[in-house]
């Protein structure tokens, strides 16, 4: 019994310890964000100009939007990178969201990665392969909110 205890004990302690690591500083988290802005488009899909991402999201979502940037970290240990997640606000309200990793380069350094851009509402949900979509996700957002 009194094994069964400690083992128990012993991998809740665990489970706080992977959860502690994937968890960033303040100054981490603004880093890794300003990282991720001020990667060329074009690292994260060759098809686009090499300006910032920051930039050129703001260009191609339009006037009308904003953009909300996070951290998010996965729960699963084995994934331990943290991503960027750029929420685009149109018109003030929420809808596409765009995931960018950070994957392992040399050297210990990080690298941005496209992982998905997606539509997400509260009845509807879209993805699509490429940032370069972004256009044709605008698109179905402003259409789909005027519809609702």
């Amino acid at each position: 019994m009194k094994r069964q205890v400690w083992l128990g004990l012993a991998l809740f302690l665990s489970s706080i310890l992977v959860s502690a690591q994937t968890r960033l500083s303040d100054e981490a988290t603004s880093r890794l964000i300003d990282r991720v802005k001020q990667t060329p488009a074009s690292q994260l899909d060759s098809t686009l100009p090499t300006m910032p991402f920051e930039r050129w999201l703001q260009h191609e979502a339009g006037d009308d939007a904003t953009v909300a940037w996070v951290v998010r970290t996965s729960d699963d240990s084995r994934k331990s990178t943290p991503s960027v997640e750029a929420d685009v606000l149109l018109h003030g309200r929420p809808g596409i969201v765009i995931m960018i990793s950070s994957e392992p380069f040399r050297g210990g350094l990080t690298r941005a990665k496209f992982r998905s851009l997606e539509l997400v509402r509260a009845h509807e949900h879209a993805e699509w392969n490429h940032l370069r979509d972004l256009p044709e996700a605008r698109k179905k957002a402003g259409a789909e909110r005027k519809s609702e």
